[in-house]
């Protein structure tokens, strides 16, 4: 799966978040993500040692980068759907 279809998956559920649908997500399916985002985050790191020295290694950092940042984003929201609601208000 590309970099471009977990970020729009986990935009989906950041969605939900924002509404106050979290009871809905199932801290599987950020999970699911997360194990995805990582496989590809050592593909990229595999590439990226390979493309070392060529003019693909700015790409290649690029998109690490930017599943870095999305894999910072799942764990969070992870984090947020496991932690108890008392602080956040309830959803109607």
């Amino acid at each position: 799966m590309s970099a471009d279809d977990l970020a729009k998956k986990l935009g989906a559920v950041f969605s939900r978040f924002g509404q106050g649908k979290d009871q809905k997500i199932k801290p599987a399916d950020v999970e699911k993500i997360i194990a995805k985002l990582r496989a590809r985050r050592d593909d990229l790191q595999q590439h990226a040692v390979a493309a070392a020295g060529t003019r693909d290694a700015a790409r290649m950092a690029r998109k690490l980068a930017s599943v870095e940042q999305l894999l910072a984003r799942a764990q969070w929201l992870l984090a947020e759907i496991d932690s108890p609601q008392t602080d956040r208000p309830a959803a109607d």
